[in-house]
């Protein structure tokens, strides 16, 4: 068995129970090598050319130069493949 240590590992955890949750971070704190980021309270910043191109894409559907399809309609299709 071979065991890779990382330096920088992220770790996304989802719990149902408020209560678990207070006392997994509270726990996880307790480790001097543990950051614990609240993305909630994070304010994320997208690159400029990512704003510029979802702009694009904003205008092109108020335009009316893009149309979609459904998700239901996207799935059935390729469900009928499988």
């Amino acid at each position: 068995m071979k065991t890779i240590y990382n330096s920088n590992m992220e770790i996304t955890i989802n719990l149902k129970k408020r209560k678990k949750l207070e006392f997994i971070v509270e726990l996880l704190q307790s480790f001097d090598y543990v950051e614990i980021i609240d993305l909630e309270k994070e304010e994320t910043q997208l690159p400029k050319e990512h704003r510029d191109l979802l702009d694009e894409r904003l205008k092109r559907i108020e335009d009316g130069k893009v149309s979609f399809k459904s998700w239901e309609n996207i799935k059935g299709k390729y469900e009928k493949v499988i």
